[in-house]
């Protein structure tokens, strides 16, 4: 106590302390921090927090009750009203925290109309969450100083845990006092920080444990041989001989007539060797009512509201009354004040847990099931707020289906709250109960649900080209197909094409895209027809398929249009998605003047939607492969420095990569080679980290150019035989010209009279380009041909070469391919 004490010393004069408090069960953790509550709370605002042996699988648990608290909500509180608390508390403790109020919303489940949070990267959405959390305590300790107590860390779940991390590393100049316990199996890392204090409570010594009991059984002489045999059997755990003096007042062993005596030699008494089995035989010998009653608490939770008790059990307050009573006096449970009015709290967790084992099987998923219900019941209109009891109730009743439900809608509320790990345990909860049911029709809807939910943890956790990732979406392909149901089928096969174009495998795409398409005019649902001709359209661009992206492309914004929202299955813009396409397909069929027009369509609809996947998109994606084409590196260079800076600030590691890529790009072509190429090799790294290889070789082959550029030419070559190779596995060959273009180019780089091999590449380029109807590959390809004519004596096949596909263009002029093709044209015709 006096080391708590000394730590609040501190902590009011602005030195924040965190004080760590370990013991095994019944040492008395959470009875140390009472008492110092008790004599300390008139100059703290105290805020407690609680974690329970099922609470690992549900995120921020023990941080939404304290804000709870702190924000002053209540049950009956509708969601207008909880947003109100939350946001006048928080103007009225400082207006410039009103940033952290979209965080706190998502937290809470108070968020309303298109959430922007979950367009950020989870990591940093889970930091920003974490800091607006932080922000708020820290000020709030400036008016008055916080006591902040975390009871049983060993039960904390990952997300709350890493917000503990933060307070504790924020700790040394608020006015903070933080208290946390635990098991000694529980690990953190905060030893060496100087404001934190670590405090063992071992089982008492002979001397403290002696005088323990003298409180409890009195200086009586005659009782000293049992003091002694107590203290050994108990080991000075103060819980178990708390118990033991308990088990044997009830046993009639100890009679109390003014002074406690002992009834029989000590020989004779049988107290069970661990405070589990005392605890059992003191539950075993209450009479059945009140038997039943603690039972029933303990599987309804470790902090049961009176009105809960009430609806789980059918009785009056005048009913239970007695039995709760009863309860108090034999210190099984206590009474506390709670937003709810009543609630009753065990007096420890292990007297909950063995309560809980003495019940058969069958009573207690009886019991389960009538929380549930209760809890339905009560909490009718905030029911958001105890999914996740809900589904630890449901799982362990025999009602499988609406435990299906709520471990769905748990799930989904982890994910909402970025906490993807925590949805992750729900959903494999779910899926194992689903396994033990027979596949009807429903329950393969209901795992159909779950597989969708799962596509996005595993996306957020291993990347969408992970190998986790494949066989979940192949399940969701077969639930469509067992189901019947056209639109199940559908929305996996367009998550099975998108898997397929990630990972580069182009070949294997477009056979699932087009299988999309044949779908989507027997589907009513405009969204999915439109994300059908999306991905179909996507797929064909990776192919080099041009004419055919148009045309599904077209086809996309036209059912897009007819769709409320216009949401891809992934939930992006379909009409962004079908700009940015369309704009780069239309710069590589020759049209420049029309791909810039989409793409500032594209570009501004982005900016204006505030949706930041489509604006990096936009930027990283769009605007860089389409500047990257048209040759014009500074305005490329400024794009992917917003790129950057946005992926940056929002955690979208994809389009950080490809920004950083792309800006290496544009920097080399400016002429900071050495900076530029560092740039290209970092986001390529980033891109395979994250398990991106779509229009990779691309990237690669630019790369091989810049290599080359330095002097590494055979390095390059190397490099665009591995490009070109994987092109041939895949069938991505949307640059398949212009890397066949680009190696003829450093073959002549290397040996300037490597013509015939260098011939043979701009030829088969030309070929190519000219088969996708892709005009602005052809028109490089025959001003790299036309230069290798003209240097082997054949200029007159040269400038009909180029006279032909120069003349094709009517706009584009002012760009540096058009001018190249021009300036070599007038040469050859001079």
């Amino acid at each position: 106590m006096e080391a708590l004490r000394h730590s609040a010393e501190l902590a009011l004069t602005g030195h924040g302390q965190m004080v760590a408090v370990i013991a095994e069960p019944g040492v008395g953790k959470s009875r140390l921090f009472h008492e110092f509550k008790l004599i300390s709370q008139s100059e703290w605002i105290t805020l407690e927090a609680f974690s329970v042996s099922h609470g690992k699988a549900t995120a921020y648990l023990p941080m939404i009750d304290l804000l709870h608290a702190y924000f002053a909500i209540e049950r009956g509180d509708d969601m207008r009203r909880r947003r109100e608390n939350v946001a006048g508390k928080v103007v009225m403790l400082d207006r410039s925290l009103a940033d952290t109020l979209p965080y706190l919303f998502a937290l809470l489940g108070l968020s309303e109309g298109d959430d922007q949070l979950a367009q950020m990267g989870p990591e940093i959405r889970r930091r920003r969450m974490h800091e607006a959390i932080k922000r708020i305590l820290q000020r709030e300790s400036l008016n008055q100083p916080l006591m902040l107590i975390f009871e049983d860390l060993h039960w904390i779940d990952g997300e709350t845990q890493g917000l503990l991390d933060l307070l504790v590393d924020s700790l040394a100049t608020a006015r903070i006092l933080l208290l946390v316990n635990y098991r000694p199996e529980y690990r953190h890392e905060w030893s060496g920080r100087t404001y934190y204090a670590q405090l063992r409570l071992d089982p008492l010594g002979r001397e403290n444990a002696q005088e323990m009991l003298s409180s409890l059984l009195g200086e009586q002489p005659g009782l000293v041989p049992l003091k002694r045999f107590i203290i050994e059997r108990t080991e000075g755990n103060p819980f178990f001989m708390e118990e033991t003096v308990r088990a044997l007042v009830d046993d009639g062993a100890l009679v109390s007539n003014g002074a406690m005596h002992l009834m029989k030699p000590v020989t004779e008494l049988k107290i069970p060797s661990t405070v589990q089995a005392i605890l059992a035989a003191r539950i075993d010998r209450l009479p059945a009512a009140e038997k039943e009653l603690l039972q029933t608490l303990a599987v309804i939770g470790r902090e049961p509201s009176l009105e809960l008790i009430k609806q789980v059990t059918g009785k009056s307050e005048g009913q239970l009354d007695p039995g709760l009573s009863n309860l108090q006096i034999g210190e099984f449970i206590y009474e506390q004040p709670s937003v709810e009015g009543t609630a009753y709290i065990f007096k420890h967790a292990l007297t909950q847990q063995v309560a809980i084992n003495s019940l058969l099987a069958e009573r207690r998923r009886n019991i389960h099931e009538q929380a549930a219900r209760a809890i339905e019941a009560i909490y009718v209109s905030q029911l958001a707020d105890h999914y996740t009891d809900l589904a630890h109730h449901y799982l362990r009743s025999s009602d499988a289906l609406k435990a299906l439900r709520y471990t769905h809608l748990a799930a989904e509320q982890a994910v909402d709250r970025g906490a993807f790990p925590e949805a992750a345990t729900m959903i494999k909860a779910a899926l194992e109960l689903l396994e033990q049911l027979p596949e009807e029709s429903e329950l393969l809807r209901s795992e159909f649900a779950l597989r969708s939910i799962q596509i996005i943890v595993q996306r957020a956790l291993y990347g969408m080209s992970s190998l986790e990732t494949e066989p979940v979406i192949r399940r969701m392909c077969e639930l469509g197909e067992k189901i019947g149901g056209r639109e199940e089928l559908l929305r996996g096969l367009i998550i099975l094409s998108f898997l397929y174009l990630t990972r580069g495998e182009a070949n294997r795409g477009l056979e699932v895209a087009r299988r999309c398409v044949s779908l989507a005019d027997s589907v009513q649902d405009a969204r999915l027809r439109a994300d059908a001709h999306l991905r179909a359209g996507l797929v064909a661009l990776s192919c080099g398929k041009l004419r055919e992206v148009v045309t599904h492309i077209e086809d996309a914004m036209r059912h897009a249009a007819e769709a409320n929202p216009s949401l891809s299955t992934f939930g992006f813009s379909l009409k962004i998605s079908s700009l940015t396409a369309l704009a780069r397909t239309r710069q590589l069929l020759g049209h420049s003047g029309e791909a810039i027009k989409l793409a500032e369509q594209a570009l501004r609809q982005a900016r204006e939607s505030k949706r930041l996947f489509e604006l990096g998109l936009a930027l990283s994606v769009m605007e860089a492969s389409l500047r990257c084409f048209r040759r014009e590196p500074e305005i490329l260079r400024l794009r992917t420095e917003e790129a950057i800076t946005l992926s940056e600030q929002n955690g979208l590691a994809e389009w950080l990569h490809l920004g950083r890529f792309f800006h290496g790009w544009s920097l080399a072509e400016l002429g900071q080679l050495e900076h530029g190429i560092a740039e290209m090799e970092a986001g390529i790294v980033g891109f395979r980290q994250i398990g991106g290889t779509a229009d990779h070789q691309y990237a690669i082959a630019l790369l091989a150019c810049s290599y080359a550029r330095i002097g590494r030419i055979v390095k390059a070559l190397e490099i665009l035989d591995e490009c070109l190779a994987r092109i041939e596995l895949t069938a991505a060959k949307l640059t398949h010209s212009e890397i066949l273009r680009l190696k003829g180019e450093l073959l002549r780089m290397r040996d300037a009279g490597a013509t015939e091999e260098a011939e043979i590449c701009f030829r088969s380029a030309l070929d190519v380009a000219r088969a996708q109807e892709a005009k602005w590959w052809e028109l490089r390809t025959s001003v790299s041909l036309a230069r290798l004519l003209r240097d082997t004596n054949r200029s007159d096949e040269a400038r009909s070469m180029l006279a032909g596909i120069y003349n094709w263009f009517t706009e584009g002029f002012e760009l540096p391919d058009l001018k190249e093709a021009k300036a070599l044209l007038d040469e050859l015709r001079s």
